[in-house]
């Protein structure tokens, strides 16, 4: 080949090249973007789903023992955790039901609070399964900032519910 060929042929990238490079790198990012916030709000559900299963558990151990409570909070190392008891005894092992950066909110006796390292906790009644304290927990919302799970606990029943309200 000569030098004449060479220079010839050597055109560079075009702007079609450009473009579809540009758009592939989109592409990526976007997925990673989607995949990663999948991932938290999957945490966000188990979260809630786990602690409005134990609420409702506990509620029941309350009906068949002496009395039974919750204790739920939030470490230093801002996992979750949460501890059942029956008859004033841990009844079982705590267990961490939330991950760094899910932040629990709770309405209790009408007034907000924020689960942290002081544990809240939920007391039922052996006769008809109701929340037994002064001032009950009606409501805990369960978030990461974009997604919030509520779980409601009907103070008069125990009963339990949960739902999606924002994504």
């Amino acid at each position: 080949m000569n030098k004449d060929s060479l220079s010839k042929n050597n055109k560079g990238v075009s702007l079609v090249e450009i473009i579809i490079v540009v758009a592939i790198m989109t592409i990526i990012g976007a997925t990673v973007v989607l995949s990663t916030r999948v991932a938290t709000d999957k945490h966000v559900n188990s979260c809630a789903l786990k602690l409005a299963s134990s609420i409702e558990q506990t509620r029941n151990l309350a009906l068949g023992k002496q009395g039974a409570s919750v204790r739920i909070w939030q470490n230093t190392n801002d996992y979750v955790y949460l501890q059942m008891y029956v008859n004033g005894s841990a009844y079982g092992d705590q267990v961490a039901i939330g991950r760094p950066g899910i932040t629990i909110n709770v309405i209790q006796g009408g007034s907000p609070a924020v689960v942290g390292p002081a544990p809240i906790e939920i007391n039922f009644s052996r006769s008809n399964g109701s929340v037994t304290d002064a001032a009950p927990v009606s409501l805990l919302s369960v978030t990461n900032g974009r997604r919030v799970y509520d779980v409601n606990i009907d103070t008069f029943t125990g009963r339990v519910t949960s739902e999606l309200k924002t994504s």
